[in-house]
């Protein structure tokens, strides 16, 4: 049974990145690695170090640094001294920022609603189902040791 859930997830990644990168086609107005530093930090709404955005998104420090920067210029993110550690700093999106992300997940949601009309109720309602399952049982999956 492991081997044939295996298979299953292994071939619903390509199925959702494919879904994905559909729906997000032409809805985002920043490069592929700025759009990931500002959806990861509008997915954590709060102030992040660059440590924990390198960590989180498996970015090279150096790399980030240069991405935070050509942000910060076009007024997406701002950074801020950490009154925690004097030598860090904390970056948070701006308003401009947060609006982007905003206006592109409502965009998804828009083209993704346009999908879901192609299928019947029934399929509609099974997709639902199998959705839901499956995010209860992959969170169920990360909390056992």
């Amino acid at each position: 049974m492991k081997e044939a859930i295996a298979k299953e997830y292994v071939a619903l990644i390509p199925n959702l990145f494919s879904s994905f990168s559909e729906l997000n086609q032409g809805v985002v107005q920043l490069s592929h690695i700025q759009n990931h530093v500002v959806e990861y930090l509008f997915m954590q709404q709060k102030a992040l170090n660059l440590k924990d955005i390198s960590a989180g998104l498996n970015i090279a420090k150096q790399q980030l640094k240069n991405v935070i920067k050509e942000l910060e210029a076009d007024e997406f993110v701002i950074k801020e001294p950490d009154p925690y550690d004097k030598r860090a700093v904390l970056v948070s999106l701006t308003a401009k920022g947060n609006e982007v992300q905003e206006k592109k997940w409502a965009d998804i949601y828009e083209k993704l609603s346009g999908n879901i009309t192609k299928l019947d109720e029934e399929e509609q309602i099974d997709l639902h189902y199998a959705l839901h399952k499956v995010n209860v049982l992959l969170k169920k999956m990360e909390e056992r040791p």
